[in-house]
């Protein structure tokens, strides 16, 4: 459910975005419980979770956008 929910997001994403990018291509990588980060050809999604209790609600608490030239906030709150 999470990773599906994860990979919807990243596919609208990639849809507003202008550079179309192969999502076929993308190394997932866990680097804690709570913490992904998705590598795209040259951009990379950092996605913090957020601990809940019931399974159904979204659980993506920020989605960060790191590229070569910035890190952009899509999905969450600036601060953490």
């Amino acid at each position: 459910m999470k990773i599906l929910l994860l990979i919807s997001s990243l596919v609208l994403c990639s849809l507003a975005n202008e550079n179309f990018t192969n999502m076929k291509k993308c190394e997932v990588i866990k680097l804690s419980k709570f913490t992904t980060l998705i590598s795209c050809h040259k951009v990379d999604y950092l996605v913090k979770y957020k601990h809940q209790e019931d399974e159904e609600k979204d659980n993506i608490k920020k989605i960060t956008v790191i590229t070569t030239k910035e890190q952009k906030i899509i999905l969450g709150e600036e601060r953490d």
